[in-house]
């Protein structure tokens, strides 16, 4: 027994050793008769313990120096407010202890953190409920200490010694009536805890978390609604709670994201939470139609505002909420998605015209549009070709490689190759692209064009060639001397001279 002891470290080192006489000012503490005398021995304590080796913090907290100062705090309670001072000089020893080693530091944790910070979280709210009358020096100690807790708490809770009362408090913490600085440590503190892979379906299945975090995701102070937003991307991250996520009844998660995308003071990391979180849930089929179609296209319509939303401070906000529609689309939202949100295609194509990584990123969901939406999806299709239409007269290369992309996966059907071939300004378009400097460009728009111009020939009798030919001797001249525009109401109307209403389906 004694063995054990001695390797988990809450035994001293040998007698005589500095270590030894470092804790020693430490056990003098405890043999204070009175708070007097109790206070200037832990001043003494503090100057022995200020210094910055590393190596003798870690000898020290292995000889479990930081178990003997949280038996002083414990023993603080329930008077922390009569004993501040006392308390103040236990968070300073604590944090200049902390100065150990990562490793070292993780270990002390999984023995002393919850007893820590359960007490030290009852010190803040206590000063703060006092205000002027609190000692703020006290207080402002004890969160120093708590933050360089919370820095430590990505740990698996198996190993944490009273983990169920620390997740208890922190519940009661943030479901009851406590002040913004514990709401936002106690929110912080299972935020850092849900980083760690062996929590994260542990913490979702606490009783009362999910309803805690939804609390959060309400406050008034921003950044306890952005750790709100943090723990539930974490949760999601994980394969085993996204099922449990989506067959929960009033899907308060989706719920959750929908208020921080709506809510117009939420930041910008508040928001990428958010976004990450539907990414994460998105992963299969069911979930990204259960998305779309949530609170009849809530979510959806948010972040189409985000899209639309082109101001620099938001630009990575944007180009986040484009690459995330991306990832929603698929056979059975595609079209439902364009179809509810008639102005969304033109957004794109708008934003497709442009200079910047999000030209890049809007072209890309218009591709991956134009590989489920067919002709027959009325209402859909022809905002898809203006769209590609409108994006064929953008500035950046990789756009247009999109756009001829987009182009091809339409032509792989003939009933959307007679579309095409009807569609205003779409062959004037093509011809500007099978002029283009880059090479995949200009292959890609000449492989579609050749296979519109096989089925023009096939209707007719006609040779493939002549109808090439045709098409671009009546608008190479146009075509050479149009400068790149960006308005879809700067299109050349092509007029093809044969007639396409024979063309095979």
């Amino acid at each position: 027994m004694k063995m054990r002891a001695r390797v988990i470290g809450y035994i001293p080192l040998d007698r005589g050793s500095p270590t030894k006489t470092r804790l020693s000012h430490l056990l003098d503490v405890t043999r204070a008769k009175t708070d007097s005398d109790r206070l200037k021995r832990l001043n003494v304590a503090a100057q022995v313990f200020n210094h910055h080796d590393k190596e003798k913090h870690d000898h020290d907290v292995k000889a479990g120096a930081i178990s003997i100062l949280c038996s002083l705090l414990r023993s603080c309670s329930p008077f922390f407010i009569v004993k501040s001072k006392e308390v103040h000089g236990l968070c300073k020893i604590l944090i200049q202890l902390y100065r150990c080693n990562e490793d070292r530091a993780k270990v002390s944790f999984c023995l002393d953190g919850s007893t820590l910070i359960i007490y030290l979280l009852e010190v803040i709210e206590i000063n703060y409920r006092l205000g002027k009358k609190g000692d703020a020096k006290c207080m402002t100690m004890a969160q120093n200490l708590v933050d360089k807790l919370i820095s430590l708490a990505c740990v698996p809770l198996v190993l944490m010694k009273r983990h169920e009362q620390l997740m208890s408090s922190l519940v009661s913490n943030i479901n009851g009536a406590t002040g913004r600085i514990v709401m936002f440590q106690s929110m912080k503190c299972v935020a850092m805890l849900s980083e760690h892979t062996q929590n994260k379906q542990m913490l979702l299945t606490y009783p009362g978390l999910l309803k805690s975090v939804e609390v959060g995701s309400r406050h008034m102070y921003e950044a306890v609604r952005e750790e709100s937003a943090r723990i539930m991307c974490n949760l999601a991250w994980d394969a085993r709670n996204k099922a449990q996520l989506v067959h929960r009844s009033k899907l308060e998660w989706a719920e959750m994201v929908f208020s921080t995308l709506a809510e117009p003071n939420s930041s910008i990391a508040t928001k990428q939470y958010a976004m990450k979180t539907l990414a994460y849930m998105a992963s299969e089929v069911n979930h990204k139609v259960m998305i779309i179609n949530y609170g009849h296209g809530r979510i959806i319509k948010e972040l189409i505002r985000l899209i639309s939303d082109v101001s620099p401070v938001n630009r990575q906000v944007t180009i986040i909420a484009t690459e995330l529609v991306g990832s929603l689309i698929c056979r059975a939202t595609a079209s439902q998605l364009v179809y509810h949100n008639p102005g969304f295609l033109v957004i794109l194509a708008s934003l497709g015209c442009g200079k910047e990584v999000l030209a890049v990123s809007a072209a890309r969901v218009v591709k991956k549009l134009s590989t489920f939406i067919r002709h027959s999806d009325v209402g859909c299709h022809v905002q898809l070709l203006q769209a590609l239409v409108t994006m064929s007269y953008g500035s950046l290369t990789e756009v247009l490689k999109w756009t001829v992309k987009a182009f091809a996966e339409q032509a792989a059907s003939p009933r959307d190759r007679l579309s095409m071939i009807a569609h205003r300004g779409l062959l004037p378009a093509l011809t500007l692209l099978a002029q283009d400097e880059n090479d995949t460009v200009r292959d890609y728009a000449l492989f579609v064009l050749n296979a519109l111009a096989a089925d023009v020939a096939l209707a007719k009798g006609v040779n493939v060639d002549e109808v090439l030919e045709r098409l671009v001797s009546k608008n190479s001249r146009r075509t050479r001397v149009q400068p790149r525009c960006y308005s879809p109401t700067s299109i050349l109307q092509f007029e093809f001279d044969f007639e396409t209403v024979n063309c095979p389906s």
